[in-house]
């Protein structure tokens, strides 16, 4: 029963964490000024996808509430393909948290850049944006502490990497540079905005995320009651021998 209970607050510690990261991807994206490389190809994809038939399709219309190819549907659709590719190439890294994030993250982006189009962020100055970028790097920093010490899994974006990495023995962090990088230039030639906003994030988030991870896997330990329980089960030890 104790299991149970820790499996159900880490999945809603993991919600939580996702819908957080998406409401930073969301600020992002009311801000026009640029954003992460994934996000940039988020909005590239869902650009072009609005110039074809997609965008009349019923389940597209459900998932975004709209006639049109949202950047929550496009964000679906790329985490679909890369599923996919994971499923064929490496199935044993796709745990729980890897399928949530499949079919929630879309619809989270898109219902999160609907409550922050109701703040007047597109109408301020560039500096007040630039800070507001600052802000969302934050927000996803915080989300994605929370997220990952969740410890039931991570999106397809951010397994692809790795299995890259094992694959072709590569350093991971020459990996994933490329990957971003890859994202970056796609999503540019697709339409997506590259900003000062752009150079922001890659600057600040990884340090942010640094910064986080502590209190996040604080925060994540507090809740579930791993550190008492494993206390009590040492202490249990001492006293039996």
């Amino acid at each position: 029963m104790k299991e149970v209970s820790r499996l159900v607050k880490r999945l809603v510690l993991f919600f939580i964490g996702m819908s957080i990261i998406q409401f930073g991807v969301a600020v992002f994206l009311q801000t026009s000024i640029g954003s992460d490389p994934f996000t940039v190809f988020t909005q590239g994809l869902a650009t072009v996808l609005n110039k074809t038939g997609l965008k009349e399709f019923s389940i597209v219309q459900m998932i975004s509430g709209s006639t049109e190819v949202t950047p929550g549907v496009a964000n679906m659709i790329i985490l679909i393909a890369l599923f996919i590719i994971i499923l064929l190439t490496d199935m044993k890294r796709i745990k729980i948290g890897t399928l949530i994030c499949v079919v929630g993250v879309g619809p989270i982006i898109d219902l999160n850049v609907k409550l922050v189009s109701y703040f007047p962020i597109e109408s301020a100055n560039i500096l007040i944006k630039m800070l507001i970028v600052l802000a969302g790097c934050f927000i996803i920093s915080a989300g994605f502490s929370i997220m990952s010490e969740s410890d039931i899994g991570v999106a397809p974006n951010d397994i692809i990497p790795f299995i890259i990495k094992d694959k072709l023995n590569f350093q991971y962090r020459w990996v994933r540079i490329a990957f971003d990088a890859t994202f970056l230039i796609v999503g540019f030639i697709l339409g997506g905005k590259i900003g000062i906003g752009t150079i922001i994030s890659m600057l600040a988030i990884g340090a942010f995320i640094q910064f986080c991870l502590p209190y996040g896997k604080n925060l994540v330990e507090f809740i579930i009651n791993e550190k008492d329980d494993s206390d009590n089960d040492s202490n249990l030890t001492v006293e039996l021998n």
